[in-house]
């Protein structure tokens, strides 16, 4: 069975004013080294679990450090938001962090690198042969824009509606090494695309490379990046499930020496752009049949395909547990709109809080955090 690991970003928030704020480092003193993490923006903090093979012990590991990181940053009078987007912000307030490889982006690829304030899902599945996982990376690609939709949730930008179920999409598709890849025969062939990237000048290094979906660099796996931040773990639960059953499936599909579907680049483009358009509440496009399709339809249709793989995986109840709940409730970017209505963009921080905690419980090590809005009123 092929192990998965998930990373996750949050977005530090200032539990007073709703804002997100650069206090990442100052929280990241207080957390200890390894599974948590900087990023690109002082105003971001990540999450990274082992390795599992069992997906029950992947998610009770992402809900204890989820809850370490809410009572470390309750601490801090902070709150920990993961969304693709914070809905309170101003580019001004925002600092990025002084690796080098950050500094240099904001200095290479200018106005996209310095906006690129937003919280992504990442999922690994480990695939030992690199040639397979290269290859493989056609068979996942079409696949994407479910993946996508399924996660939006960043509907607003810099305090206004974007229009877009998944802004972060959006932010990261100006990036010049952003976007699905296109078919590969080899990880060489991989290796030399990164290496002629670097050449010419696109990007500043080799991990630089920001497609959907890679070959990592780090570990012998498939990174998914294609996600928003998803405050829901039920649905980040999913997606990782679903993920590591594209994997099974596409690696096999290698290993049978079938021919992977080839949408249309433009189309394949146009499906990824009607995700982060609309997420779960309108049509999506099947970019092989380039057709649009219910959203409902089109995740119920994925869901279904990987049946196989997900029963051999033991994960199948989890998923349709999951899968049915969100299509009903709506994408996490439209329960953001609908707690806009209500109440205005502070409801909508004090939602997100409230959902990226629910899953936190009283545990030995950690006593359980105080809601951020009994903080806030403190």
């Amino acid at each position: 069975m092929l192990k998965l690991s998930i990373q996750e970003e949050f977005h530090t928030v200032d539990l007073a004013t709703k804002r997100m704020v650069s206090s990442a480092p100052a929280l990241l003193e207080r957390l200890p080294a390894g599974a948590f993490v900087g990023a690109a923006k002082e105003s971001t903090v990540g999450i990274v679990t082992s390795p599992h093979a069992d997906l029950t012990a992947a998610r009770a590991e992402l809900v204890d450090l989820r809850g370490t990181l809410v009572y470390r940053a309750a601490g801090l009078r902070l709150g920990v938001l993961a969304g693709g987007t914070a809905p309170m912000m101003s580019t001004a307030d925002v600092r990025t962090a002084p690796d080098a490889r950050y500094t240099t982006l904001d200095r290479e690829w200018a106005e996209p690198a310095r906006d690129w304030i937003t919280c992504g899902t990442h999922v690994h599945v480990e695939v030992e042969n690199r040639d397979v996982a290269a290859r493989a990376l056609a068979w996942i690609t079409p696949h994407l824009s479910t993946l996508s939709a399924m996660s939006a949730s960043s509907p607003f930008w810099a305090g206004r509606d974007t229009g877009y179920a998944s802004w972060r999409r959006m932010c990261v598709e100006r990036l010049p090494t952003a976007g699905p890849m296109g078919p590969l025969r080899s990880a060489r062939e991989y290796d030399e695309l990164i290496a002629t990237l670097e050449a010419i000048g696109v990007a500043p290094d080799g991990d630089m490379f920001y497609p959907a979906l890679r070959l990592s660099r780090q570990a012998p796996t498939l990174e998914l990046r294609v996600c928003d931040a998803i405050a829901d773990v039920e649905t980040t639960i999913a997606i990782a499930a679903l993920f590591r059953a594209l994997c099974g499936y596409a690696c096999r599909a290698v290993a049978a020496d079938r021919t992977p579907p080839l949408p249309s680049p433009m189309i394949a483009r146009g499906a990824m752009w009607r995700a982060a358009r609309s997420g779960l509440e309108h049509d999506l496009i099947d970019p092989v049949a380039a057709v649009t399709l219910p959203a409902a339809t089109v995740v119920r249709g994925l869901v279904a395909e990987m049946a196989p793989y997900l029963r051999e995986c033991g994960d199948l109840d989890a998923v349709e547990g999951a899968v049915e709940p969100l299509l009903a409730r709506g994408s996490g970017a439209a329960r953001q709109r609908r707690a806009a209505r209500e109440g205005g963009l502070a409801s909508v921080v004090d939602q997100v809080l409230a959902e990226t905690m629910a899953c936190v419980v009283v545990s030995d090590t950690a006593p359980p955090p105080a809601h951020p809005l009994d903080i806030a009123r403190g």
